[in-house]
């Protein structure tokens, strides 16, 4: 009966339910541990530390996010779409190539931090000096994971990279909290935190997997690099967010922009590892057959979008007066900012570009976008504030979803892909 109940569904949605079920799966475990962490960490920072310290905290974290783009961020996305063909040794090989690249960040770090110190602001100086000097090894580590979702190891996936890589660094950064409640304690915990936890499990990929050196991919470098090129001003965007509101309005503002965030980002958990688990499929089916049930996979996050805006809109005041009484501001602007969510049903098509290493296209819409997104922020920033942030968010959220399903159409063109 189960059987033939999942056949049907297989054969009139168009979808591996099986696979779909069991990535979602273990998807939710991790994200069940992911979001009872991070609830309880949000909790205790928000009643144990004060919003310019935890503006700080968070300003400091953003300053080291962009330090990546100086070395080759692509890596994660070459070993994922290498190791789902077989390539078992592009793992190792992108750990050491990481950690070669890695010395711009530590370059980048030391001048970011020089220049504080040059200010007298020691604090920003030192908490970016630590997070340059370990995020190398933070980023070569998580390369573990990307292994992972190309094996389809959804099970280790979510105990090891998930469940333990979010518990272990919101238990040391909660202790923090409690007895040193100060920017630069927490930000020294979070990277060494993370740096732990990601080193175990990279130690034990390589030691279960034992991934043959020899099988290395021979592009997978020089795919890595041109998304790393490509990568650099989206890394710029990315972060740009709270850089701007940092300087525009403040760390108590960024603290208030961070709260009114999290709560939304934290309930797209289920489909945290969907880009993923959509490029390890996509890698290795045809174009036609991909084509024939994307619509299926839009339309399902699409109602899964509005699900979430319908029932987190009525509740989100009832969640932050018991959860965040001192951040009950942020409320308006976490019931406007979950309509981003709209643009999960262009997730797919982002997926294909990648899966199908459509360079071209994803230049294109990297650029493009990204530049976009720092305009509409610094605009939206300068003369409206957090309100400009919030719109100017779900605004490019959806250009970028748009843009995506536009080249994802003319890539998968019948004439295209003869």
């Amino acid at each position: 009966m189960k059987d033939s109940l999942i056949s049907f569904l297989e054969k009139h949605i168009k979808i591996d339910v099986r696979y779909l079920a069991r990535g979602t799966f273990w998807g939710i475990v991790s994200q069940i541990a992911s979001v009872g962490s991070a609830l309880a960490l949000s909790v205790v920072l928000s009643r144990y530390v004060s919003k310019d310290v935890y503006g700080e905290y968070k300003y400091i974290l953003s300053l080291v996010s962009l330090l990546p783009i100086l070395s080759l961020t692509g890596l994660g996305n070459a070993v994922l779409q290498s190791v789902s063909r077989g390539f078992d040794g592009t793992l190792a090989l992108a750990f050491r190539t990481n950690l070669r690249w890695s010395i711009a960040i530590f370059v980048g770090a030391l001048a970011i931090a020089l220049y504080y110190f040059l200010q007298g602001n020691y604090t920003i100086g030192i908490g970016v000096l630590i997070g340059g000097s370990l995020t190398p090894f933070i980023i070569g580590a998580s390369l573990a994971s990307a292994f992972l979702t190309a094996k389809k190891d959804f099970a280790r996936l979510a105990i090891y990279s998930g469940a333990a890589g979010s518990l272990i660094p919101a238990g040391a950064l909660i202790i923090t909290g409690f007895t040193l409640p100060n920017s630069l304690a927490l930000v020294v915990v979070y990277f060494i935190a993370n740096a732990v936890t990601d080193l175990l499990l990279y130690w034990y990929v390589m030691r279960l997997y034992k991934p043959d050196p020899t099988t290395a991919d021979p592009g997978a470098l020089s795919y890595a690099k041109h998304l790393s090129f490509m990568g650099i001003i989206g890394g710029i965007a990315a972060n740009a967010d709270q850089i701007l509101l940092f300087h525009f309005v403040g760390p108590a503002q960024l603290a208030i922009y961070s709260f009114a965030t999290g709560i939304p980002d934290q309930l797209k958990g289920p489909l945290k590892n969907l880009d993923g688990m959509l490029q390890a499929r996509f890698a290795n089916h045809l174009p036609q057959n991909i084509r024939d049930n994307m619509g299926t996979k839009s339309l399902l996050l699409l109602a899964f979008s509005i699900v979430c805006i319908v029932i987190y809109i009525p509740l989100a005041p009832f969640v932050y007066h018991i959860l965040y009484p001192t951040y009950s501001v942020a409320i308006p602007y976490s019931q406007v900012y979950i309509l981003s969510f709209l643009s999960l049903m262009f997730a797919p098509s982002g997926s294909y570009l990648g899966a199908k290493k459509l360079l071209k296209e994803q230049y294109i819409s990297s650029v493009v976008i990204s530049i976009a997104q720092i305009i509409c922020m610094c605009v939206g920033i300068f003369y409206f504030g957090l309100w400009g942030l919030i719109w100017s968010i779900i605004f490019i959220r959806m250009i970028t979803g748009i843009l995506w399903y536009i080249l994802y159409r003319i890539a998968s063109r019948p004439d295209r892909i003869a």
